[in-house]
């Protein structure tokens, strides 16, 4: 193996030992490009969640908080809320929607020839 994975870089080779669980020997051949870690080191290291369950392939930790392969970061104080987040979000979506229809219904009614063009253009 020539090139070390990136995961490699900027990690000595006592704390690439306890973090993957290996011998210091192990960790050695890892890092000087000996051998090559195995996938599921190289995402440990990688602090992607994705090696202890496929469903969470993507999702990292970095320092105390939880990312989404999206990019959404949850403080470790805030997973709790996460559940109430997703049914405010869904009460929203439904309001939306509501709210959508309406303006729909509003559109198609015939406009007063009363008003204005100025008026008309704030609604434009």
């Amino acid at each position: 193996m020539r090139n070390r994975p990136p995961q490699l870089i900027g990690i000595n080779v006592s704390e690439l030992a306890r973090i993957c669980h290996v011998s210091l020997k192990t960790a050695g051949r890892w890092k000087d490009g000996t051998t090559c870690p195995p996938k599921s080191a190289l995402m440990l290291l990688a602090a992607d969640l994705g090696c202890f369950s496929a469903e969470w392939s993507g999702w990292r930790l970095k320092g105390q908080d939880l990312i989404s392969p999206e990019g959404w970061r949850i403080a470790r104080g805030q997973v709790m809320i996460v559940p109430l987040m997703r049914q405010q979000l869904a009460a929203y979506e439904v309001e939306l929607k509501h709210l959508r229809e309406k303006f729909l219904l509003i559109q198609e009614q015939p406009v007063p020839e009363a008003w204005s063009e100025e008026v008309l253009r704030q609604f434009a």
